[in-house]
């Protein structure tokens, strides 16, 4: 006759929605912050290339994240959702990459505005991260400093 074996049955917490639906994030996570991370410089690379930032003279102003938002999709797709801004009145505290936080350039304020940037994060891939869409959802326009969506 057969033995009964006994487990500890762990409990897990279900979380019910739609397989592929739109999720929120913790900001704090640590791959949350890298895709927030990679995003920031991709504007910065993108702003450059397309000739509207000004390597000398501006600097890119960063102001809080406002949400983001996650969806598995072949590797993770992060909406974020964050203050962001081209200066030139804070250029002389940016640090040597170009950046500047709104907490150290409150002269810059005026400049912020809300975007979002789409992201996925395939890190099984040689590009690990690809950039699909910028908005501008108010303030300044920084969507030609994107170039193409």
């Amino acid at each position: 006759m057969g033995a009964c074996l006994a487990f500890d049955v762990e409990e897990r917490e279900i979380v019910e929605g739609l397989p592929g639906g739109l999720y929120d994030a913790e900001i704090k996570d640590p791959a949350v912050k890298e895709a927030v991370k990679t995003a920031i410089q991709e504007f910065r690379t993108r702003a450059l290339a397309s000739g509207k930032l000004q390597a000398e003279g501006e600097a890119i102003l960063i102001g809080d994240v406002v949400e983001v938002k996650q969806q598995v999709v072949a590797g993770m797709k992060y909406y974020i959702t964050m203050k962001l801004g081209v200066t030139s009145s804070c250029n002389s505290k940016a640090n040597s990459a170009g950046y500047v936080s709104a907490k150290v350039c409150t002269e810059g304020i005026a400049d912020l505005g809300e975007h979002t940037i789409q992201v996925v994060h395939q890190p099984w891939m040689d590009v690990k991260y690809t950039y699909f869409k910028f908005e501008d959802n108010s303030g300044p326009e920084l969507l030609s400093y994107w170039g193409e969506n």
